[in-house]
């Protein structure tokens, strides 16, 4: 076995924080022909954690390889089906998956809603992103969920920091209804293309 395989094995036995921070690039590199399928198949274990990893040890099947674990999943409040289908919109830029996170959003539990919110932030901006980050602010329970889309709303239409910012930030988060379309009238109205 070859030395960046044997580190691959010894970080994927790592537990706690050290298995958090993920692996190091370097055990990818050097892997032989015949070990590449043994840590792909240990990588499939670890999805959607390891989704990123699928594209550097299987790159001409890592699309099919993550669109068959989402099919699968795919509906599941609890599963983070989201991260496997970024990472599709990231190595593919095909907008169908980022639809995909996005007709997904109402189906997750409460405890992951700003998480994939974070994960849609960093897909490209465009309409249908913006018009989710407004529903939630305006219509979510989630406190987490709707500071994540006020931000991300924010960012995407690329408002300055300033003292403005702040105001309209605070208006977006705030748990009253009122003052949230307002903030978001105010920004249709900037914004108006």
């Amino acid at each position: 076995m070859s030395a960046a395989f044997d580190e691959f094995m010894r970080q994927q036995r790592m537990t706690g924080s050290e298995k958090a921070d993920g692996y190091s690039p370097n055990v990818f590199v050097g892997l032989s022909e015949e070990e590449k399928p043994i840590v792909l198949s240990l990588l499939l274990r670890e999805l959607p954690w390891s989704a990123e990893w699928i594209w550097v040890v299987a790159p001409d099947n890592a699309e099919i390889i993550l669109r068959e674990w989402i099919d699968a999943r795919r509906g599941d409040p609890y599963r983070h089906v989201y991260m496997a289908l970024q990472s599709l919109v990231r190595h593919t830029g095909d907008l169908r998956y980022q639809q995909q996170m996005i007709e997904d959003y109402p189906s997750y539990h409460d405890d992951l809603k700003h998480q994939v919110v974070d994960a849609i932030h960093y897909t490209p901006v465009n309409v249908e992103t913006i018009n989710l980050f407004k529903h939630v602010v305006l219509e979510d329970a989630d406190a987490d969920a709707r500071f994540s889309a006020a931000y991300s709303l924010l960012d995407s239409l690329q408002v300055r920091q300033n003292a403005e910012y702040e105001r309209l930030l605070g208006h977006l988060r705030s748990e009253d209804l009122q003052l949230r379309a307002a903030a978001l009238a105010q920004l249709d109205q900037q914004f108006r293309s």
